[in-house]
């Protein structure tokens, strides 16, 4: 069996494409033009080069994959970025799906911003919740859900799509810095605030495997949350968590969201008033489906730090 993989060089595709390879598929992964590729080569994959936008070269790829893992994506929060969000999160999913065979099993990785911040934080949100109309104002979580509902739309007319929505991630291997900045920024000293708000936090390694168990035994046309339950927390919790385990004490001042974002206008660095918009909403979640249908299990927090 081929397996394929988009987005196979990034901080969760490395885990992803490792826990496949031990398992002794034949792996091909599809990445961009200029990505140095020679990590997945010396593991024994097959490496296809292409954009998300090229229908060709997706075709190429998916030849003869009865499995594809789409993880290829953008993060970002900045509305200045919004069409290529837009390009590469939304269209790049509707050009996958018309690559692939169809006969193949698709698990799309999407992400907890697809389902939206929860309304409180003792209150957190699972697959079953709406998403939020003041969600849509953020560009992340609004084209990884228009992503998402394309992906679920394709389940509907009869293809095998299952979709995974992995929390905020991090553990080691973070190539491009895109989930452990939170971390290296505290022990750094280059971030000294908190402000309302939190993230539910996972390790890269166990979503890795989440995702295998989900490809295995997900069911289509389903959303299943990947995510450390003790792992929602505020970002006074998330600092206090970083303290204890590195020995690093940071006094942070916190501040109110709209004075977080004003002062972030000035200063742009280490967080932009977007980041920090988007940060400002609880994004807790409840992973009970993971546990009960995948027996999917969450290491430590501290641990994973």
């Amino acid at each position: 069996m081929t397996t394929l993989v988009t987005g196979a060089s990034g901080f969760l595709g490395r885990h992803l494409v490792a826990a496949l390879v031990a398992r002794g598929d034949d792996v091909r992964a599809f990445v961009r033009d200029g990505t140095d590729a020679r990590p997945l080569e010396a593991q024994g994959v097959e490496v296809a080069r292409g954009e998300l936008a090229d229908p060709a070269a997706l075709a190429r790829a998916a030849t003869d994959c009865s499995l594809v893992f789409h993880l290829a994506g953008i993060v970002s929060h900045e509305s200045s970025r919004r069409n290529e969000l837009q390009a590469v999160n939304v269209e790049g999913t509707r050009n996958l799906l018309a690559a692939v065979d169809a006969a193949a099993r698709v698990v799309h990785v999407s992400s907890v911003a697809a389902v939206g911040p929860a309304p409180s934080p003792d209150r957190p949100a699972d697959e079953r919740q709406a998403f939020p109309a003041a969600a849509a104002e953020l560009p992340y979580a609004a084209t990884k859900h228009a992503g998402e509902a394309i992906a679920l739309a394709a389940a509907a007319a009869g293809a095998d799509v299952v979709v995974a929505n992995p929390g905020f991630l991090l553990g080691p291997g973070d190539v491009h810095r895109v989930s452990t900045w939170p971390v290296e920024a505290y022990l750094s000293g280059k971030l000294r605030f908190t402000t309302t708000g939190g993230l539910s936090f996972a390790d890269v390694r166990d979503v890795a495997s989440g995702l295998v168990a989900l490809a295995e035994r997900g069911r289509s046309g389903e959303r299943t949350i990947l995510t450390n339950e003790a792992g929602n927390c505020s970002w006074s919790s998330f600092f206090a968590c970083i303290a204890a385990v590195s020995g690093v004490n940071r006094r942070m001042v916190a501040l109110p969201l709209w004075l977080a974002v004003a002062g972030a206008a000035l200063v742009r660095s280490p967080v932009s008033p977007d980041e920090i918009r988007a940060a400002g909403h609880w994004w807790f979640y409840d992973g009970a489906k993971a546990r009960r249908e995948l027996g999917f299990q969450a290491r430590r927090l501290d641990e994973t730090i």
